[in-house]
């Protein structure tokens, strides 16, 4: 489990095995290639699928099948990331909070509020999880 705890008005918990489910994620090529930059917003906008089944109504066309069927084998075999912001915002950091805490048992560091928009935690490699306890590996990445 992850913790967002200390000066926040909301403690939660997190767990990263849910995150595969999650449409904020995004492949680390995607990520590389600008696909997400780190500053905007992700929105029902961005859901293309979601908007082509309400716009084309309930009869799917067979395009839209094929398209959820490859959606569904890039899970088992994909490499993916999701950018931390909109965890960190629920949380309500208090304004005196500078600094985002990361740690393990053997390691920490502390990261600028101020790069939250380009935090992310990578939670599967190639279809897998990182490591059996489902713990993450965070990086900042900030587009050129």
């Amino acid at each position: 489990m992850i913790q967002i705890k200390g000066a926040v008005n909301f403690p939660i918990s997190l767990d990263s095995t849910t995150w595969i489910f999650d449409d904020r994620k995004v492949t680390i090529d995607d990520l590389e290639r600008g696909v997400f930059d780190g500053t905007r917003p992700i929105n029902f906008d961005d859901n293309k699928e979601w908007n082509r089944a309400i716009l084309e109504g309930q009869t799917n066309p067979p395009t839209l099948d094929s398209e959820i069927k490859y959606k569904k084998r890039s899970v088992l075999d994909e490499t993916f990331v999701i950018n931390m912001t909109p965890f960190f915002k629920n949380a309500e950091p208090m304004e005196n909070a500078s600094t985002i805490k990361l740690s393990n048992k053997d390691y920490s560091i502390n990261v600028p509020m101020d790069l939250l928009p380009y935090l992310f935690f990578q939670f599967s490699s190639n279809g897998k999880r990182l490591y059996s306890d489902n713990a993450v590996d965070s990086f900042i990445y900030i587009p050129d």
